[in-house]
């Protein structure tokens, strides 16, 4: 499920303000350790609809975010706490919600386009920082099948047969340069094809491909 909320912004949003978000997203959930600490069956977008200027994001007509989980109960936690408290912050406030129910998927393949640039890390050597790898690399399509057939195993689904890649072919593909607090990473703003069952197709466009869809990456379109 995905619930689509729409803010206004009363000053710039910097552009470091994933942490923020991600910051708002459990409150508005309440003390959840499994969440803080466990496996991301869940998706965040970044704020859509903002004009990037020196002082950060201008959103004059409003900004979009959109929050994917795939167990429905996260998302109705949400919109309870988002009721107490509609301020996540940065002068941001939710002004209305959409609850969203998934698409009809077939089996076979479906492409889409990302809310939020995918980030694939790679673990060279335990201790020594990951290699950031972007669309370009031929590993990332590897990595981002087993990203997404270990989630669908830790919610107790099978994984037989789903896979993800990069639709290379697109011309507006790029890589993406951002930070999130002090660590600057590279994504790729690109589309991705899922391969897989209706249920594993489902599934990802609720949690979202590649690593840190719980901080803001690999959202799906």
């Amino acid at each position: 499920m995905r619930l689509q909320l729409y803010l206004t912004a009363s000053q710039a949003v910097p552009f470091d303000h994933l942490p923020t978000l991600k910051g708002a997203f459990h409150r508005w959930l309440g003390h959840n350790d499994d969440l803080h600490d466990g496996l991301s069956l869940y998706s965040l977008s970044w704020l859509r609809g903002g004009r990037g200027s020196r002082g950060g994001l201008w959103f004059r007509d409003g900004a979009h975010w959109s929050i994917s989980a795939h167990d429905p109960q996260l998302i109705h936690q949400l919109v309870g706490g988002i009721i107490r408290v509609p301020e996540p912050g940065l002068g941001l406030t939710v002004r209305d919600a959409r609850l969203i129910t998934p698409p009809a998927f077939q089996d076979g393949e479906q492409w889409f386009r990302v809310l939020s640039p995918v980030f694939v890390k790679w673990e060279t050597q335990p201790g020594k920082p990951a290699d950031h790898l972007t669309y370009h690399d031929p590993r990332t399509d590897e990595l981002l099948t087993q990203t997404l057939r270990h989630k669908l195993r830790q919610a107790g689904l099978d994984d037989t047969g789903a896979a993800v890649r990069f639709d290379r072919d697109y011309p507006g593909a790029k890589s993406k340069l951002f930070r999130y607090k002090a660590v600057q990473c590279r994504a790729s703003q690109c589309p991705v094809i899922v391969t897989g069952t209706a249920e594993q197709i489902r599934f990802a466009w609720c949690v979202g491909v590649g690593h840190s869809t719980g901080l803001g990456c690999g959202a799906l379109e």
